[in-house]
């Protein structure tokens, strides 16, 4: 089974964040036949490709996704003895097991190899990995113990939470060497994907707003601007007698409601998607500052503008190039047994982990 990360059109663009730096792990070399020495035949439980994973690697694995296959069963079935080498429907549980490892790996594989390709990340083991993420940890402690330190995110990783984290980060990487590395979309193919998508680009009120903020202590001033918006159809026509007011001219609708970083601006698309034409609100108190609305247009059943949304299909549909490169390989990449049976690791593994 091959995994396409294809992801639906708006969270696609979310892929925007580039990361310049070339990702580097302690103790890497660019020595391609490194993991093969590292990893004898003797203890390759699988090889992806020509490359072989480790035990511990193997194992890492059977631990994170075990709980997957325990939920396929019942209390009874889980709690037997022999619950992972007994036929249930015609196929042991620890099979159903190495296929989720084999999936993640033949995934994962394919990005490493792919970045090393793509001088996005030198090569580097399991190994050499996991002391990357020991020494991440050492990093953020460090940050912690300082007197105004800050940590974005997780205070310290387990080897499950960092494997998951550098190769989400590596796969973004490699997405954005494939498109810079890859032909450009044409003007065309976006207006082609516009035209068969619009309901992506379709909205059900839009409504276009003079608003203005004011600091809190200037409520004269905050009156005074909303009496001025009576008349007023453009913000200039506003800020211009209004040295202390902050007035923009915003388009917003129920597709694109500009709430910001953590919704800060939804009660604004509250107030403003309750507004008729030529309506005004205000002053009223959001985020510390006095606001004041008017809506000077409000809209049903309308679309974003080709245009408007142009640069956004471009990148969803460099992002989907690249994603089907990554499956493509994927699809071409074999696994072979080593010597170390993943059913006998898989048997091992203890209840609960």
């Amino acid at each position: 089974m091959v995994r396409v990360n294809r992801r639906p059109f708006p969270a696609a663009v979310g892929i925007l964040v580039i990361l310049t730096a070339v990702l580097v792990l302690a103790g890497c070399t660019t020595d391609k036949n490194r993991n093969k020495e590292n990893v004898s035949s003797e203890s390759a439980v699988l090889y992806v490709g020509d490359e072989p994973v480790s035990e511990e690697e193997y194992r890492m694995l059977a631990e994170e996704y075990s709980n997957q296959i325990y939920m396929q069963y019942t209390t009874d079935q889980v709690n037997s003895e022999d619950f992972w080498e007994s036929k249930i429907d015609g196929t042991a549980p620890w099979e159903r097991l190495d296929e989720l490892i084999r999936e993640e790996l033949v995934h994962n594989y394919t990005v490493r190899r792919l970045g090393v390709e793509l001088s996005v990340t030198e090569d580097y083991t399991y190994e050499d990995l996991l002391a990357a993420g020991e020494k991440e940890n050492d990093s953020r402690s460090d940050t912690m113990s300082e007197e105004d330190g800050v940590i974005y995110g997780l205070t310290e990783f387990d080897e499950q939470t960092y494997y998951k984290y550098w190769y989400s980060n590596l796969e973004t990487q490699v997405v954005n060497a494939l498109i810079n590395a890859g032909d450009a979309v044409t003007q065309d193919e976006c207006r082609e994907y516009y035209d068969a998508n619009l309901q992506e680009f379709s909205y059900d009120l839009g409504v276009s707003v003079l608003y203005a903020e004011i600091p809190d202590e200037a409520e004269e001033t905050a009156l005074r601007v909303r009496k001025a918006m009576e008349d007023a159809d453009s913000a200039s026509e506003v800020s211009e007698a209004f040295e202390d007011a902050a007035v923009q001219e915003l388009e917003l609708n129920s597709l694109d409601t500009q709430e910001g970083m953590s919704g800060v601006y939804g009660y604004r698309w509250q107030v403003a998607s309750q507004l008729q034409e030529g309506e005004i609100f205000g002053p009223y108190e959001d985020n510390g500052l006095l606001c004041v609305m008017k809506c000077t247009e409000r809209t049903e059943n309308g679309s974003l503008e080709f245009e408007a949304v142009k640069s956004q299909i471009q990148r969803y549909l460099q992002v989907s190039q690249a994603q089907e490169r990554i499956a493509k390989e994927q699809e071409e990449t074999e696994t072979e047994q080593g010597d170390i049976s993943p059913e006998d690791i898989i048997i091992s593994l203890k209840r609960g982990n």
